[in-house]
């Protein structure tokens, strides 16, 4: 009866040893990384060839008169007038 109740108390301290052993890492890390909102989004908004997209790189810089850019391209999809006010814009 000894040799088991001696197993039973080594199982019960080395499970509390492995469970503080996992957890001690989380508890003292301190307060956890708050997300950041990109200044980005995911896809494309159609209508909207202004707007910043995180699935393309990065955008040339705008010259009025010049091609548009591939979100502008895929945003004015079907719809008329968007890419010549987006190319011939009044800045």
């Amino acid at each position: 009866m000894s040799n088991l109740k001696n197993r039973v108390i080594r199982i019960a301290v080395g499970s509390a040893a492995a469970v503080g052993f996992l957890t001690a890492p989380t508890l003292l890390a301190g307060q956890p990384a708050v997300p950041q909102a990109q200044p980005c989004y995911n896809g494309v908004v159609v209508g909207n060839p202004w707007a910043t997209s995180c699935n393309f790189g990065p955008r040339p810089p705008r010259v009025r008169g010049s091609a548009p850019d591939q979100t502008a391209i895929i945003a004015c999809r079907n719809i008329p007038g968007c890419l010549s006010w987006y190319v011939n814009g009044p800045w």
